[in-house]
């Protein structure tokens, strides 16, 4: 006997739910400033199941496939005094649609357990990708970004990602001359000044903050080489 249209729906429906439940999401990781604890933290990955993912400051950390969920959260995993499964939450975000995503991690103190702000990227090529360009201002004044031809401005914990076009080519080698200014009153001050070399096969993500031990603003640069 042939199914209902009734029966039909009602599978069609099973299956999508079978299926979004079962989609995966590579997940990558890196965080700023450094923690002093050098050790992994946990993320949330179903009921009371976790794993430990790795928070790099000088690199993407690998890749990590999960199901998706609707919210991200990292910390630690405990048990508690009846022996039930207990977590302390460090941070947490809610997921985007995509199904590659970059956790950007912001401490907030100089340990993992003061906490985290997540801020989930779109990790897909065409979204980021060689010759692109992102920007955080960890800092506490507005700063003013020249790269290439773009021009911006960013407040405190404000963030833009840019595909600037080189400044100059010299043979097979291209250039971005990138400046950085910081506002002190109405006066915008040079405080960086530099040519970074140019690659389509390459992308940048770049922290803007105050060193803690001079108080000097200060840029840090993680660089990750496409090899796809």
């Amino acid at each position: 006997m042939p199914k209902s249209p009734l029966i039909l729906l009602i599978f069609s429906f099973l299956s999508l739910s079978i299926f979004a439940q079962e989609e995966q999401v590579s997940l990558q990781f890196v965080s700023f400033p450094l923690s002093n604890s050098a050790n992994p933290v946990e993320l949330i990955i179903g009921k009371d199941k976790t794993m430990n993912v790795e928070l790099p400051t000088n690199a993407l950390s690998t890749v990590y496939k999960v199901d998706r969920l609707n919210e991200w959260t990292l910390g630690k995993s405990s048990v508690g005094p009846k022996g039930e499964f207990a977590f302390t939450t460090y941070g947490s975000a809610p997921s985007i649609a995509s199904n590659k995503q970059l956790i950007l991690v912001i401490r907030k103190g100089a340990n993992d357990s003061d906490g985290f702000d997540l801020i989930p990227m779109d990790n897909q090529k065409e979204k980021f990708g060689g010759g692109m360009y992102f920007f955080m201002n960890a800092a506490k004044v507005d700063i003013a970004v020249e790269i290439g031809d773009k021009k911006f401005a960013l407040k405190p914990l404000s963030r833009q990602l840019v595909q600037p076009a080189p400044s100059k080519t010299e043979g097979d080698r291209q250039y971005l001359f990138t400046t950085l200014h910081f506002r002190k009153g109405e006066e915008a001050v040079p405080y960086y000044s530099s040519t970074w070399r140019y690659s389509d096969k390459t992308r940048s993500l770049i922290f803007l903050y105050h060193d803690s031990n001079t108080k000097q603003l200060r840029t840090h640069t993680i660089r990750d080489f496409l090899t796809e």
